[in-house]
């Protein structure tokens, strides 16, 4: 090797230590760099620990709002609940008090009697309300009892002034607002009836849909079935001796029709067995309407009643007086049919027969009167009472939320 070749050599190995040395350098400044990095990192995760604590604590905080909210809303009504227990109580401790002194039970069906929760409290038979209630709520109740057929109905009422009183279904309704115009209840004399075309009267009894006609003068409540389709039947189908032919008498007394309803009842046709305790026997207004055209206002079909019956059907009135239309006046006007929730049920025979013979009967559909041979087929929809002292439970009256009783 010459001597250019060995200066040549000696530059390169010169050039190659000062490239090195470059590299040791560039890789100690990005050691540096990276530990910043490693720093920056650490202080994000710090950030985000403390951000999940803040999510962590609202979350917790929210949970116990809702918490306190669900205590308030249970305290409420375990309340009314705790209430309702009272009142069933009270009629478990009538029936057991009145199990010792059968004398005091009534004796003619339809009687009734009441026993205060004082004295089933002081025999024995009840707590005091003072065990069941908070501290500072003073209460006072009873317990009607009445005599239907062979069986007894218990109803309790118990007033604990302003945190519970026990609510009457006819009180309900009546509370929920009487009106003077539209659809709803009014007062016409001494009682209470539902009018128009929409009127909030649904009420679920017994299973089945029925529509409230009224509250008559007694509290009793008056119903209508409107449930499923109903039976067809003549009102009555003997010989008339003065029509020389069987087409009916229209005595409703001896009438097929009063065969037929009281023959429903004792099968349990329409009110279970379970239920007919629930009923009252009323005045049945029976009287006869002249064929001649009368005069609404006039009708006197109470001037004959029959009450020994739990079920019957539609006086004439009591499908035209719903009509809101002015021009319903007549028996026989068509305009009844207007703004009158009759229209939509096929009512059939009424309890009032044709004053003018002895065979022909008024019967009702969609809210119009007429009047037929009483041997004619014609639907019987059955009307009830229902007793004054039946408690609400439920319900504002509408088709899609109906009244529902507490039994």
């Amino acid at each position: 090797m010459d001597k250019n070749e060995e200066l040549e050599k000696d530059v390169n190995s010169e050039e190659v230590d000062d490239i090195s040395d470059e590299l040791d350098n560039e890789t100690f400044t990005y050691t540096i760099d990276n530990n910043n990095i490693n720093n920056d990192y650490s202080k994000r995760n710090y950030n985000d620990n403390k951000s999940f604590i803040y999510i962590a604590i609202g979350v917790l905080v929210l949970i116990f709002i809702i918490v306190l909210l669900v205590i308030f809303a249970n305290k409420g009504n375990s309340k009314v609940k705790g209430y309702s227990n009272i009142e069933s109580r009270m009629v478990s401790a009538a029936k057991n008090y009145y199990t010792k002194y059968t004398d005091k039970l009534p004796i003619i069906d339809g009687a009734s009697v009441n026993v205060s929760a004082e004295t089933l409290i002081e025999n024995s038979y009840l707590k005091p309300f003072s065990e069941m209630v908070n501290d500072g709520v003073s209460c006072s109740g009873y317990v009607n009892v009445f005599k239907i057929g062979d069986e007894y109905s218990y109803f309790p009422y118990l007033n604990c002034g302003s945190e519970y009183e026990s609510s009457l279904l006819s009180k309900n309704i009546i509370d929920s607002g009487v009106v003077t115009s539209g659809d709803g209840l009014y007062l016409i004399g001494d009682k209470y009836i539902f009018r128009g075309e929409y009127p909030n009267n649904y009420i679920k009894f017994d299973g089945s849909l029925w529509r409230i006609i009224g509250i008559n003068n007694d509290g009793s409540i008056k119903l209508i079935y409107s449930d499923k389709k109903v039976e067809r039947y003549s009102w009555d189908d003997r010989y008339n001796s003065f029509k020389d032919s069987y087409v009916g008498i229209n005595d409703f007394r001896v009438s097929r029709l009063l065969e037929y309803l009281k023959d429903i009842y004792d099968k349990n046709t329409y009110v279970s067995k379970s239920n007919k305790n629930l009923l009252v026997k009323h005045d049945w207004c029976i009287g006869k309407v002249s064929q001649e055209d009368s005069s609404i206002s006039s009708l006197n079909l109470c001037s004959d009643t029959y009450s020994d019956l739990y079920i019957g059907v539609v006086k004439v009135d009591d499908v035209l007086i719903p009509s809101l239309d002015s021009k319903c006046s007549n028996i026989y006007d068509v305009e009844c049919t207007n703004y009158n929730y009759f229209f939509t049920i096929n009512t059939g025979w009424t309890l009032n027969a044709v004053l003018d013979n002895t065979y022909s009967v008024f019967s009702s559909n969609g809210g119009s009167v007429s009047y037929k041979n009483a041997s004619t087929s014609g639907y019987v929809r059955p009307v009830i009472n229902l007793n004054s002292n039946i408690l609400y439970k439920s319900g504002t009256g509408t088709s899609d939320d109906p009244y529902v009783i507490n039994n």
